[in-house]
């Protein structure tokens, strides 16, 4: 192999194996609901924040509908799902 075949994988390889980040702290760790401990709504609602992408998009949305719910009732309940 040539000098130049060599340079190109040795950038290719620099381009493309990338050393991994921690992401800790700056991302929720994925992780799902345990059914061991029974089904209880809001947990389990609660739980769609670090079940996976669509999960928590949902839980994103119940937390934005609750909060215009909260703004919008002057009574005083609980303002959670």
């Amino acid at each position: 192999m040539g000098e130049e075949a060599a340079g190109l994988i040795k950038n290719l390889r620099s381009v493309v194996f990338k050393e991994s980040e921690n992401l800790q702290g700056v991302y929720t760790k994925i992780n799902s609901y345990d059914f061991n401990h029974g089904v209880y709504y809001p947990h389990l609602l609660k739980s769609f924040v670090s079940t996976g992408f669509q999960a928590s998009n949902l839980a994103e949305a119940i937390h934005i509908v609750n909060q215009m719910v909260c703004t919008s009732i002057s009574i005083s309940l609980p303002c959670y799902i």
